[in-house]
């Protein structure tokens, strides 16, 4: 009899449970266009960093108005240099400021950062050993205008690099304006960026480490293939490696890629992982034209996961070097 009441009290219980609630579907918001529409960047003077979570454009600084950048972390010893504009390194050899004059004297090998970002391919890499700076003096080719001016040569040595801060010294080739100058590592952004004019100042270019998720920009992509190896100067698209990754997704058509797709693709933090390759020249029209099939997909800041193509690369009016793109979210 006891089961019988142990029974009808677990009947009676059940019915007063309440039933469960339908989880209502995520919406994804659909296919969405991004990218920018501006007149001003043919001659690829700007460098536009873009928010895909806020689907719009963060900060925008012309890309000459930088040399070099310096990673902020605590323990941080990279630094960048801005090959949008095409900047260059050379070891000297030399640990004396007052034995590198000449360029014409002296057999230099100039080196830029991959454009993958990659810390063991960057051009000044070897500024420091086993974590003791190796005094080296180097020759910086500051690169080019958009106008296509050089914009000069400097000598430079970094000396130290701690938690809270770098120390550089620099001049020109002959020595004058030599300038002893402390970069702060600021906590807020990967990297800080510096520029050699009036004296040596900091830049603010890149926007705080958690607001941007990619940036368009020139910048120098290496020819491996070739002997020896040579830079070309293209226009594209680099992520922020630190906080994102993204994959190539060229076997499937955009309308095809799903959340499951996901796993199948492993990402990887390369910034030039959605690159330049997307576009090509028709030497026929003079124009550019969109690859069609390059689909990509994006880990953003914040760990969501987007598909991604390019689908422009001129504004509504007709001016080359504004970027878009259709992009939903995973």
């Amino acid at each position: 009899m006891k089961y019988i009441f142990y029974l009808v009290g677990l009947i009676s219980l059940t019915s007063c449970l309440k039933e469960e609630e339908p989880i209502a579907p995520f919406d994804r918001g659909g296919v969405q266009m991004g990218g920018i529409d501006i007149n001003d960047n043919s001659d690829y003077s700007k460098q536009i960093y873009y928010d895909i979570e806020k689907n719009e454009v963060v900060r925008t600084v012309e890309r000459s108005s930088w040399d070099l950048a310096f990673e902020s972390a605590p323990g941080g010893i990279h630094i960048l240099t801005n090959t949008a504009s095409k900047v260059t390194v050379a070891k000297t050899g030399e640990t004396d400021f007052a034995n590198v004059t000449d360029l014409n004297s002296m057999t230099l090998n100039f080196k830029w950062d991959d454009a993958s970002g990659n810390e063991d391919s960057l051009a000044l890499k070897d500024w420091i050993s086993d974590g003791v700076p190796t005094n080296e003096v180097f020759v910086v080719d500051r690169g080019e205008k958009p106008n296509l001016v050089a914009r000069g040569v400097k000598k430079l040595k970094i000396i130290s690099a701690s938690s809270t801060q770098f120390v550089i010294q620099f001049s020109n080739m002959n020595g004058t304006d030599f300038q002893t100058m402390t970069i702060p590592k600021n906590q807020n952004k990967h990297y800080t960026a510096f520029s050699f004019d009036n004296g040596g100042q900091l830049v603010e270019v890149e926007p705080d480490k958690s607001k941007w998720d990619f940036v368009f920009t020139q910048y120098l992509a290496t020819f491996y293939d070739l002997s020896p190896q040579l830079s070309y100067s293209v226009n594209g698209i680099l992520i922020n490696r630190n906080e994102c990754k993204g994959v190539k997704v060229f076997d499937k058509e955009f309308s095809e890629i799903s959340s499951a797709d996901i796993g199948a693709y492993p990402l990887n933090d390369s910034a030039n992982v959605i690159g330049f390759e997307w576009k090509q020249y028709d030497f026929d029209e003079a124009t550019y034209a969109v690859v069609p099939g390059m689909n990509y997909i994006l880990q953003s800041k914040s760990g969501l996961y987007y598909k991604m193509r390019m689908i422009d690369f001129y504004s509504t009016t007709g001016l080359k070097g504004s970027p878009r793109f259709e992009f939903e979210l995973l």
